[in-house]
């Protein structure tokens, strides 16, 4: 167990799935009113499945987790309801059968389904088995998803694979059963009220079953497959599909309302006259009779069942930092949240199955980071890291910080002319830190620093110490550890596994002891301290080399591929100012520090490193990236992990997609497969037929898709369709031969990325890289896969695919190829104009919930095209593609109407062209507060040098960030008409194009930057990154401009070549800096290189440090 609160024994009881037998989600107590938690417990496996409470436990089933190698006892565990201590495990069918089934408990009996497709039976105070039934689900993978019903003596379960409802007695004897006609996703399960069964089936089918006559009262069909389980309240009966919600008369069957919804697994929460249902895109609430929406919660996808327990409603996000939400019922207003840390090893801490459970005021749920947690009432015990909430409440944040031991600079809120050298290892240091994560101010005064040595806080995300001779008067109070600091702030000093807190309470009037079982705020702080570290993200060329000299041989010079690990760390150490130093020795040279710290050759400590959370087999120098890798190096004994270690260095590797090379034999090299022969294929428009090898079925799949790509290479393929009537997702089954079988399979990347649909459903443009790989786990890369198809995509200008797209399908954000098709909105070669026009008899009204549309879906007018997609509503004008997205989209007679929540505008490909650069190109995506006016208007030009306002402006930004300007290429001048920034625009991404040549005279990737110029004087360097590379091989820089569109240049930038430190007034001693690795050469760059390289044959070979150590404790 990881951390630890004793309370009283907690005997309430949740004893299945969504609380009661109509599945309403619905407890009238209260739950949890804080993110405190009261414990955390380790799971061996995932805690996907929904967890039930009884006579003081907790049951929640467990099935694999993502670390293959290791096979940790999994199926049911039960924990200790108010402590979180295991008091035992039932592995149901063995070693390899686990569950992700909700648990339901009745009269000392635990029932849950098995992933072997069996019903058992366990005793709830020992953990013995009591039975276990014949397989009644053959459901692959998932097995019997299906969360048990106890209803009047019996238990029903449903079965995915058939669609079956079983009925079995306490004893294990199936009594009854009934066929709903066929298959039905999994997780849905059945529901009971007034002796009768509801239960999905048939794929879209819901039954009422009579428990007594053992048939169907009613059935009906609704349009798409069935999501959820049934939840009944007051005479009706509720469940999503992959579209809508839909209300039900419980008695006949008839559809009462529906409403428009990206429906998920989530079964809707009744209570009263509000049904609360999780999608896609967060929570929306109904009135429950008549289906008018009252509000909705953006979050990310939410597949977990949300529960209302007394005023508030809990759910939780299925995403890769997943987090727990408490939301008011009545407001759809935010309460509380806590945020899960990813594991960091290409897995997601995501809320997949495990369905919130309240008793007690407790909330149980578990967690894909192999945790189980507990939040209730009392003081807050250590936690497991958690990332910060958000958007906390203001002073309220919980959270980890990580410590170097350094120094930074502080200026007091009360003397902005004076500095000080504060050690960051103090209670200043981690709170500074804190309140970035957080995203929460904080203020300190130095009035009493020349009396005691450190700083007065005066105030937390604006929360202000009050008046200290008035009585009550609330302050803030520093405690380490439970402790009052002993010192005033910035003069503490913390230690690795501290905990820090910062209350707001009143004193007692006597003792002045702060109060802080009164504290309104608190602010709390875990504290690693590291000796070193360094976190952030580089940008690496492929086809470049660096050198590397080791320190004690100034003569000797090694080559390395830029695009290696080792050509990560060298950009790192140039980003972070840090430096490494390579030994020459007679194993060969070797990494012999990082930042300071070196070889300990007593204790043979030195650095090691990994990629995506795995430990790499090959050198550093061999080790070649991918697109989005994270490298880790840590310092430590060999068997070591960063968690433990007191020195890390991550870094997160983007390498720009590049032309495709003409493909060449041979390769090899540095102990690793060579780069596979890239294959460009030309897509033309049009679509193909594929055939399901499972089930026979024909399906068209557009030719301008990832795998339309694969299809193009002529590589024999076989795919799968057993999740797309759900997903609209076909998967491959093998590609030349190599099945996929469990979780070992084929995967693939577009420009990098991993997307979230299947290879059929991705849209794919020009210069695109498409790569398939065989994966032997969940964490595979293309660098670690012995199997690797790499396609470059050319889409012919011609084919009219080379536009905007707003569902985002070019995976990179690349500039779009422009075409040469006449459109309304004019552009020639150095300026562009783009009217925001609308579809005839368009009308758009400001109601009490904001704007309401109502469009014309019919044949639209020429160079528009108008569709509609679940709850988006796309208008395809030449040159702009709005994308609408909206509630309860209704369209009837070819009129389309819904209240409008979000509106983005793509802008086409512009082009123009530069003496001295040649043709640059650019687009740009703007968020907008609503639909802009008929007459809005952006006309666009490109400029080789700016104006004198712009210039002045981009001097002044790259010197506020202690930089100086190397080079512009070009500007580029948005002027808007009847749209107004802030206003009508709320920000917008800016892609601007350039030649790598001329990247590479002028400091390469690294130095380029997008600058903003704007009408009320205020000028920016805007966060800059490269997003690919466009079909004529310029590469795309790509930056976010949060204050809208004005003008914008893209240039180069260098330190300020005058830039000078300003000393500082020294506040505490700082600490002492780390000593040099004896042989480091005085006066070394901070670019020095870094790990083994081993000389043989004339070769030179950098192999890892383990590596080297174990071969020297081998060879010793």
């Amino acid at each position: 167990m990881l951390s630890l609160m004793l309370i009283s024994v907690v005997s309430a009881s949740y004893p299945m799935f969504h609380y009661d037998t109509q599945r309403t989600g619905y407890i009238p107590q209260d739950g949890p009113q804080t993110n405190a938690t009261l414990w955390v417990a380790e799971t061996a496996e995932y805690a996907d499945g929904s967890p039930a409470v009884y006579n003081g436990k907790v049951f929640v089933p467990t099935w694999p987790d993502m670390d293959f190698a290791d096979n940790d006892p999994m199926g049911l565990v039960c924990y200790d309801a108010a402590t979180g201590t295991e008091l035992w495990t039932n592995e149901l069918g063995g070693t390899s059968v686990g569950s992700v089934s909700g648990v339901a408990v009745a009269d000392g009996r635990v029932y849950l389904g098995g992933t072997d497709g069996r019903l058992y039976c366990i005793d709830e105070e020992t953990g013995e088995m009591f039975w276990t039934s014949d397989q009644i689900d053959a459901t692959g993978y998932f097995g019997l998803s299906s969360s048990p019903l106890i209803y009047e003596g019996t238990v029903y379960v449903l079965s995915a694979s058939d669609g079956v409802l079983h009925a079995f007695t306490p004893e294990g004897i199936e009594s009854w059963s009934f066929p709903t006609g066929g298959a039905v996703g999994y997780f849905t399960s059945p529901a009971a009220a007034n002796g009768e069964i509801f239960v999905a089936g048939n794929e879209s089918d819901l039954s009422c079953i009579d428990i007594t006559t053992h048939t169907a009262t009613w059935s009906v069909a609704l349009p798409t497959a069935v999501k959820s389980t049934p939840a009944i309240g007051d005479g009706k009966v509720y469940v999503t599909t992959a579209e809508r919600l839909y209300a039900l008369s419980a008695s006949t069957g008839a559809e009462v309302w529906n409403a428009s919804i990206g429906g998920t697994s989530s079964t809707p929460a009744v209570a009263g006259e509000t049904v609360i249902a999780g999608s896609s895109d967060g929570l929306h609430a109904y009135d429950a009779g008549t289906g008018t929406p009252l509000w909705n919660f953006p979050s990310a996808r939410v597949d977990v069942s949300p529960i209302i327990a007394g005023n508030l409603v809990y759910a939780a996000t299925n995403e890769e930092i997943g987090t727990v939400y408490a939301v008011d019922t009545g407001t759809g207003e935010e309460v509380w949240s806590y945020t899960i840390e990813a594991p960091g090893d290409g897995t997601f801490a995501a809320f997949f199955a495990s369905s919130p459970a309240v008793s007690d005021g407790v909330l149980y749920i578990g967690v894909e980071n192999n945790r189980l947690y507990a939040f209730g009432e009392g003081s807050v015990s250590p936690t497991p890291t958690p990332t910060p909430t958000p958007t906390p409440a203001p002073g309220s944040w919980n959270g980890t910080v990580i410590l170097a031991k350094e120094t930074f600079t502080f200026t007091p809120s009360n003397n902005a002319s004076a500095t000080y050298t504060v050690n960051r290892t103090t209670d200043l240091g981690a709170l500074t830190l804190a309140a970035q994560a957080g995203g929460f101010t904080i203020n300190a005064s130095d009035a009493w620093y020349a009396d005691y040595g450190s700083f007065m806080l005066e105030d937390i995300a604006g929360i202000a110490n009050e008046d200290w001779t008035q009585e009550n008067a609330r302050s803030w109070s520093i405690f380490i550890n439970g402790a009052m600091a002993p010192a005033g702030l910035g003069a503490n000093t913390l230690a690795d596994g501290d905990r820090l807190a910062f209350y707001y309470c009143p004193s007692d009037p006597d003792t002045y002891a702060p109060l802080i079982d009164q504290a309104g705020y608190v602010v709390t702080i875990d504290v690693n301290v590291r000796d070193f570290t360094w976190e952030g993200a580089v940008s690496l060329t492929d086809g470049q080399t660096f050198t590397i000299t080791p320190f004690n041989n100034e003569s000797a010079i090694h080559t390395f591929n830029r695009t290696s690990a080792l050509g990560a760390l060298d950009a790192a150490a140039t980003a972070g100012g840090f430096n490494y130093t390579v030994q020459e020795t007679t194993w060969g040279p070797f990494l012999y520090s990082i930042g300071g710290i070196a070889y300990n050759e007593t204790s043979w400590d030195s650095w090691l490193y990994s990629v995506n959370g795995i430990d790499a087999s090959v050198g550093a120098a061999d080790y070649q990236l991918t697109d989005g890798d994270v490298i880790t190096y840590w310092y430590g004994a060999w068997g070591s992990t960063p968690d433990t270690a007191g020195a890390v260095v991550d870094i997160t590797v983007s390498i720009p997609a590049t032309p495709a090379p003409t493909p060449t034999s041979g390769g090899g090299g540095g102990g690793g497969d060579s780069p596979p022969s890239r294959i460009t294929v030309t897509l033309q428009p049009g679509t193909f037929t594929i055939t399901a090898e499972n089930s026979g079925k024909n399906h068209t799949v557009s030719r301008q898709t990832a795998l339309g790509a694969l299809d193009a290479t002529g590589i024999a393929y076989t795919i799968d369709d057993s999740y797309y009537q759900e997903y609209g997702s076909l998967f491959l089954s093998s590609i030349r031969g190599r099945v996929s079988e469990g979780t070992r399979g084929w995967m693939y990347r577009v420009n990098g990325g991993s997307p979230a649909v299947g290879a059929n459903a991705y849209p794919v443009t020009s210069g695109d890289d498409v790569i398939f790989f065989w994966s032997e786990s969940m964490s595979s890369t293309p660098a670690t896969s012995p199997d690797v198809i790499s396609i470059r995509v050319v889409i012919p200008a011609s084919s009219g695919s080379s536009g905007s797209d707003s569902s985002g399908g070019g995976g990179s954000g690349s500039v779009p190829s422009s075409t040469t098709q006449e459109q309304p909105n004019s552009v020639d070669n150095s300026s562009a104009s783009f009217l925001f026009g609308l579809p005839d008899g368009a009308v758009i009204e400001l109601g009490e919930w904001g704007q309401t549309f109502s469009i014309n879906t019919g044949p639209a007018s020429a160079g528009e095209e108008v569709t509609i997609s679940g709850n988006t509503f796309t208008i395809n004008q030449s040159g702009i593609v709005l994308t609408i997205v909206a509630r309860n989209i209704d369209e009837k007679d070819g009129v389309a109407s819904g209240l409008i929540e979000s509106v983005t505008a793509a802008i086409d490909l512009i082009s123009g062209e530069i003496e001295g650069i040649g043709v640059v190109a650019a687009s740009l995506d703007l968020n907008l507060t609503g639909i802009p006016a008929a007459d809005g208007r952006l006309d666009i030009t490109f400029n080789a040098t700016p104006d004198a306002t712009a210039g002045n402006a981009f001097t002044l930004a790259a010197t506020e960030n202690d930089e100086e300007i190397d080079a512009l290429a070009y500007t580029m001048t948005v002027t808007r008409t009847n749209l107004e920034n802030g206003e009508d625009i709320t920000g917008a991404v800016i892609r601007m194009t350039i030649n790598p040549e001329w990247v590479e005279e002028h400091g390469g990737v690294d130095a380029v930057r997008i600058a903003r110029s704007a009408e009320d004087s205020t000028h920016e360097i805007l966060d800059t990154r490269l997003a690919g590379t466009d079909e004529n091989g310029n590469l795309i820089f790509e930056a976010v401009s949060p204050g809208g569109l004005s003008v914008f240049g893209l240039l180069t930038v260098r330190p300020a070549s005058e830039m000078q430190e300003t000393p500082a007034v020294t506040a505490t001693d700082p600490v002492s800096s780390t000593p040099v690795a004896a042989g480091t050469p005085e006066g070394a760059p901070p670019s020095l290189s870094s790990p083994f390289i081993g000389v043989g044959v004339g070769a030179a070979l950098l192999i890892g440090a383990a590596y080297l150590i174990i071969r020297w404790r081998r060879e010793r």
